[in-house]
This record gives structure tokens, C-alpha cells and sequence, in this order.
């Protein structure tokens, strides 16, 4: 058996989100709708990373951009999601880098999580603290 039922509770989120567009439809339309969701529809969209390997440790998703990773701070991690070109350059243009793993390595070391945390927020940088 599987140790996390990913098909069953990605499928029972997208219900949700299809009985709510549902209900939009209908208070609009005065019409009801049929929505469909399958398990393997969720289960093969949940492997697509995976299987198109961006999760490989040289895939976008596995490690090889800096933009996207887990870095050190002072008193513990951060994680850094810009994956997308504006959040990208602006993370590089605040931060006075070119970007290379290493720069964002010694930078994120030299304050701590909340204060990288604030600096993000008032930037709006996909920053967030590690849990």
C-alpha cells in the first residue's frame, strides 16, 4: 500500500475546486454542470515533474538554478522560490548579485531567517522560513 495517498487527496482538493465552480456555474447560469475527477488524471499530473525530470539534481526543480533552493541563515534555513524571470531579477537586483550559488550562500549565512523573512515580504521575494 502506499505511504502517502497523494492520488486520493490531490483528487479530493480538485473536488472541491470542481463542486465550487460548480456552484458558480449554477448561481450564474441558473444550470447545473457535470465535473469529473479521476485519481489517475492526479496521480499522473503529480508524476509529470518526475517523469519530464525537473527533479533530477540537474532539473530546474532539482537544484540547478540558484534561485530555487534551501539556504542557511545564521539560526537555521530559508527557502528561495524564483523560478520565474521577474522574481529572479528581482532577487538579484535587491541582493547586488549576480546570483551564483555560492554569492546567495554567504549572503543568507550572514543574517537570520526573520530578518530575511521581513526583507522578502516588503520586496515581495518568495522567500519563506524553513519549518
Amino acid at each position: 500500500m502506499p505511504r502517502i495517498l497523494l492520488a486520493d487527496l490531490t483528487s479530493a482538493e480538485r473536488a472541491v475546486g470542481e463542486a465550487l465552480a460548480a456552484v458558480l456555474h449554477a448561481s450564474r447560469t441558473g444550470r447545473g454542470s457535470l465535473r469529473e475527477v479521476a485519481l489517475s488524471d492526479l496521480a499522473q499530473m503529480m508524476g509529470d515533474p518526475v517523469r519530464h525530470g525537473l527533479t533530477t539534481p540537474d532539473g530546474i526543480l532539482g537544484g540547478s538554478l540558484p534561485g530555487y533552493g534551501i539556504y542557511r541563515a545564521s539560526d537555521g534555513y530559508v527557502a528561495l522560490a524564483a523560478l520565474e524571470p521577474h522574481f529572479w531579477e528581482r532577487t538579484r537586483a535587491e541582493l547586488g548579485v549576480e546570483g551564483s550559488r555560492e554569492e546567495l550562500e554567504t549572503l543568507f549565512a550572514a543574517r537570520s531567517v526573520a530578518d530575511w523573512e521581513a526583507w522578502a515580504g516588503e520586496r515581495d521575494i518568495p522567500l519563506a522560513r524553513v519549518r
